[in-house]
């Protein structure tokens, strides 16, 4: 595609011209056409590659280089500063077992949040509201990079009954050993949209960035909500892996 229709095309968007060019970069860098350690192209290069103004480029570059994506060096040029191959380590988890096991060994940063505030509303059907929660806000770690946002209404009764542990480590793997909770059910549904500003700082991702907005329950055996989480996961780093014969005949 040539620079007019490349464009061209970027401007059928509604998203701002920068952050579009920015996230066509980023994608270089992910399939490491522009490898870790590398210079990326001249402006003029890139001029003639997206065909947009140097303006317009100079604003991706900030916003990558904000992102600690790049690093600009008066004199010698952009360099590629951070390694975007492997990110993608997050599978997202497609039954109960995956998720107590994908979740088990997560750091956690806990943010102040106003229990009197947002009741729970589930975003989908599926479950009995309980009488009371406990809310929890909470940022997941993997290897010290953040990797999620999180906001958990947990049944009071239940989080009463140990509010220690349900604050300092992940909360489903708890639910998952206690036996005098039985989990019933369990459904998550994923979205793909884009982080606001308050996502995007908790993050480290810019705004407007594509991120998988993911809504789980788990409900008791008399379908009431005894757990119910909204959760953010930037999109560079998941992955969806899904057996599409579980349960079939397999040929």
């Amino acid at each position: 595609m040539n620079n007019a229709a490349a464009a061209s095309v970027l401007r059928r968007s509604r998203v701002p011209l920068y952050l579009q060019v920015a996230s066509l970069m980023r994608q270089k860098i992910e399939s490491q056409a522009w490898p870790y350690g590398s210079q990326i192209p001249t402006l003029d290069e890139l001029e003639a590659e997206y065909g947009v103004s140097r303006i317009t480029l100079r604003a991706a570059l900030n916003q990558l280089e904000e992102t600690g994506i790049v690093r600009r060096t008066r004199g010698r040029g952009t360099f590629v500063a951070k390694d975007l191959s492997a990110q993608r380590w997050f599978k997202l988890p497609n039954t109960f077992d995956e998720l107590v096991e994908t979740v088990a060994s997560l750091k956690i940063r806990l943010l102040h949040i106003d229990q009197a505030a947002h009741p729970l509303v589930p975003a989908f059907p599926f479950g009995k509201v309980g009488p009371a929660y406990h809310r929890l806000r909470r940022v997941h770690y993997h290897n010290d990079v953040p990797y999620c946002l999180i906001e958990i209404f947990l049944d009071k009764a239940i989080f009463d009954s140990d509010p220690q542990a349900f604050r300092r480590a992940t909360v489903v793997p708890q639910l998952a050993a206690r036996k005098d909770i039985t989990i019933a059910g369990a459904r998550q549904i994923m979205r793909i949209t884009v982080s606001d500003e308050d996502t995007a700082a908790h993050l480290g991702i810019g705004v407007s960035d594509p991120i998988a907005d993911v809504c789980r329950t788990l409900v008791d055996q008399n379908g009431r909500i005894v757990y119910y989480a909204h959760i953010q996961y930037p999109a560079q780093m998941i992955q969806i892996e899904t057996d599409l014969m579980r349960g079939g005949q397999k040929p």
